[in-house]
């Protein structure tokens, strides 16, 4: 199919695909809200306890990183997607 045959997408067909994009990321990141500096540490806990380590890191910090990495990768795709002005 040559790309000229593509439709393209209209401005009421655009709102309901960032919708859904926009629950999905609520979603992770209420999630990872969760499972950083709340009940989620409960999973390392023990682990963490017994000195164990990732990567030479303690695994608390290392728990609590990874969940701000998800975060701020939420964050940076909704900046990418979500929070453009349509005039861009």
């Amino acid at each position: 199919m040559p790309l000229k045959d593509i439709p393209k997408m209209t401005e009421d067909q655009e709102p309901s695909r960032n919708q859904k994009l926009k629950w999905i990321l609520s979603g992770i990141f209420i999630f990872a809200l969760i499972m950083g500096p709340g009940p989620g540490l409960y999973l390392v806990n023990d682990f963490a306890a017994a000195g164990g380590t990732f990567i030479g890191v303690p695994a608390l910090y290392a728990w609590a990183v990874f969940w701000f990495a998800v975060e701020a990768g939420v964050v940076i795709t909704a900046y990418l997607t979500i929070w453009r002005d349509k005039a861009e």
